[in-house]
């Protein structure tokens, strides 16, 4: 009977599930902020484990919402990557060394685009509601 809990109590230890590693405190280095007026704001931190981020929000000429910032963290070979990004009018677009930057347009693609384009210079508009290029 002892050897019978004994090879249940084994196999419910060796079945009981995994904890991961536990997690590794993070300190905060810095952290300033300005408050929010409208659209005006500011936001920076950096952390004891390499990792920053910067944001600053505010308006464009029309009204509306701009962003741009930055963040940054450690690789795993101890290099830092830092990405800078935009979010405004024309989208948001992100700028970093480690981002490819030859990033060609797919053949089927660039046809599209090319009749778009051939489409708008014969002065046709894409017109949604009957699907169809008028």
């Amino acid at each position: 009977m002892k050897l019978i809990i004994f090879a249940a109590l084994l196999a419910f230890t060796a079945a009981r599930p995994q904890l991961e590693e536990e997690p590794i405190p993070v300190a905060i280095i810095r952290e300033e902020s300005d408050p929010i007026e409208g659209a005006n704001f500011r936001n920076e931190f950096e952390l004891d484990n390499g990792q920053s981020q910067y944001v600053v929000g505010s308006a464009d000429e029309n009204g509306a919402q701009v962003m741009s910032g930055s963040y940054s963290f450690v690789l795993d070979d101890g290099t830092i990557a830092t990405f800078n990004w935009v979010a405004d009018a024309k989208g948001f677009r992100v700028e970093s060394p480690l981002l490819p930057i030859d990033n060609p347009i797919a053949a089927h693609a660039k046809e599209q685009v090319e009749f778009a384009d051939a489409q708008q210079a014969a002065g046709l508009v894409w017109d949604q509601a009957v699907e169809a290029w008028v």
